[in-house]
């Protein structure tokens, strides 16, 4: 086994305990999950309940859909854990996904679909019938071994060259190990050629504790730059780190690849910004400066700067994409305080709301819950991969997004919005609830946590349950968070009931039968139901109020008490019943 396996081999160990238990020696899914999560920076339950592999999924492993306030990316996943280290993707393995993927986007209805791919087949088109915003459609080839050669990329090429927001990566397990590593910094010395003269801040005059250099530069310098410092992890710091080819970096690649504008490239780019721990220069015989950088980070223009790299890379193909034309601005701080970096990166990543979680990842009310979860044995996640390589239990990782969506679901009653997009409440609400004197907010939102963590580990233990039938559990752990809080609202309070998992356990399986009966009612009587909808509408909550304020309180109170002698399924059908009479009533006033 080489050194590369054995490193990967390492990191799947990692996250085994945490999967499905029927699936925890299955290589090939374990390598799926631990390329999503790397990839796309996701909890680990998040990627199990994105698969869709096994009979019927046409060639797809996993989908995943993010919803941000600007746009939508639905990931796609095909992913292969290769033995024999000499084979990597086949050409028919490639196909049979891609044609999957324009099943999908085309409206074909599939034969011998899996129930677990059609929910995700109508959950992706639900989107696409309910926004005015075009999604983009990012498919993953992953292996643990080597990415393709051209000559099996035709089909991919035909659907790109459709200009329909499709975008293919291919990726090897090192592109995979690379978006994790954050190893002890090396040191890297980087000799960058400047063009003509520098404006330089720093010497005679001192600013607190900081050199800068304002500077252009050519795009070769600044691919010099990335790939001499380990690519990816330069980009370590970025908030604003590169998701994908998404219509901003389409935009820099064709301006820079155009003959009529990439002469223009410096006046229509904002640049990059770069912190180092030293810098010094000397001229050349040209009057360009040659500057010396040791450690430098991209803390602005990761989009820039992969937007170029892959332009570069691409230019074997494209011979016309030449960057000899192409400069754009540099900013070089030589500083070693990291607040002012914190400063820094924030003030030049500002206008960008996509990555609202990491533009907030060192407000000093997270640092504050951050300890909190610490010592209560949680290790709470501000930005993306942040504990990925540590040798930490996976289940101990609070990815604060989630444990957001989990709050706003619990304590402030909204799991339509929760659940319609976990980037977008961040955005909207952080703001209002992280505020330094919420005496409360720490232990509500450990609370939160522990409670979706509970749920979640429920649905990984009923895992060909919902897989092969009950789709509505796919959709449904922010909604059980909230029915939680309305049938038990003790739940609230003090944390006290995670020590009884009697207790947790029977107000979830109540919770399940409440949603199952609800969900079925609900597609009886809307010809256009679909599980992904109701949980996003407000409608659901509304349900919910108006059935715990009459009488599903007190059918549960009951029955977790125990007041009477009767049987608990007679006080269960009880429930369900009233759930039918609710609906009869509401079907004969519409």
């Amino acid at each position: 086994m080489s050194i590369l396996q054995a490193v990967i081999e390492a990191n799947l160990d990692n996250i085994r305990v945490n999967l499905p238990e029927k699936r925890q020696k299955d290589d090939s899914y374990v390598f799926l999950i631990f390329a999503m999560m790397s990839l796309l920076g996701i909890t680990v339950n998040e990627a199990v309940f994105s698969t869709t592999d096994g009979s019927g999924d046409g060639g797809i492993d996993a989908i995943y859909i993010d919803e941000t306030e600007d746009n939508v990316i639905i990931h796609i996943f095909q992913s292969k854990y290769r033995t024999n280290l000499a084979k990597g993707f086949g050409k028919n393995e490639i196909d049979l996904t891609i044609a999957k993927v324009e099943e999908i986007f085309q409206g074909y209805e599939a034969d011998n679909q899996s129930a677990i791919m059609k929910t995700r087949v109508e959950e992706i088109r639900d989107i696409f019938k309910g926004t005015m915003k075009k999604p983009e459609v990012h498919i993953y080839f992953v292996v643990n071994t080597s990415k393709p050669d051209e000559s099996t990329k035709d089909r991919v090429k035909m659907l790109e060259a459709k200009g329909e927001s499709y975008y293919v990566s291919f990726h090897d397990g090192n592109d995979i190990l690379q978006t994790i590593d954050s190893s002890k910094q090396k040191v890297y010395k980087i000799n960058i050629t400047t063009h003509k003269d520098i404006f330089h801040i720093g010497g005679d005059v001192k600013l607190g504790d900081v050199r800068g250099i304002v500077a252009t530069i050519q795009a070769d310098e600044l691919i010099k730059i990335y790939e001499s410092s380990g690519r990816d992890r330069i980009l370590s710091r970025n908030i604003r780190y590169f998701l994908g080819d998404n219509r901003i970096n389409e935009k820099i690649k064709e301006t820079a690849s155009s003959v009529k504008d990439s002469k223009y490239f410096w006046f229509l780019n904002n640049g990059v910004t770069i912190t180092c721990d030293k810098f010094s220069f000397i001229d050349d015989l040209l009057g360009n400066k040659i500057i010396t950088v040791t450690n430098p980070k991209i803390i602005n223009g990761a989009q820039t700067t992969k937007a170029l790299y892959n332009l570069y890379s691409e230019r074997n193909l494209f011979p016309y994409k030449s960057l000899q034309d192409v400069y754009l601005l540099l900013r070089l701080y030589e500083t070693d305080n990291e607040d002012l970096i914190d400063k820094i990166t924030e003030g030049t990543n500002s206008q960008n709301p996509i990555l609202e979680r990491d533009l907030k990842a060192n407000a000093p009310v997270q640092k504050l819950v951050k300890d909190y979860f610490l010592e209560k044995g949680f290790h709470y996640e501000t930005h993306r991969n942040e504990y990925i390589d540590k040798k930490i239990d996976k289940a101990s990782i609070a990815n604060n997004e989630r444990v957001f969506q989990a709050y706003i679901s619990l304590y402030k009653e909204m799991p339509h919005e929760a659940k319609s997009c976990k980037s977008k409440i961040f955005e909207r609400y952080f703001d209002d609830i992280f505020v330094i004197d919420n005496r409360e907010l720490p232990n509500q939102l450990l609370i939160s946590f522990k409670l979706l963590t509970f749920i979640e580990n429920k649905k990984k233990a009923h895992w060909g349950q919902w897989k092969n039938g009950e789709a509505f559990f796919h959709h449904a752990d922010l909604a059980l968070v909230y029915i939680a809080g309305k049938i038990y609202p003790k739940i609230k309070d003090g944390g006290e009931i995670f020590q009884n998992d009697r207790l947790l356990n029977d107000i979830y399986m109540l919770e399940v039968l409440i949603l199952r009966e609800i969900t079925h009612l609900e597609n009886t009587i809307d010809a256009d139901y679909s599980h992904n909808n109701f949980f996003k509408s407000r409608g659901f909550r509304n349900v919910i109020e108006r059935m715990s304020t009459e009488f599903l309180a007190a059918a549960v109170d009951e029955i977790l008490t125990r007041k009477q002698d009767t049987e608990i399924n007679v006080l269960e059908e009880n429930i369900t019943q009233s759930i039918r009479n609710y609906y009869h009533k509401r079907f004969n006033n519409v």
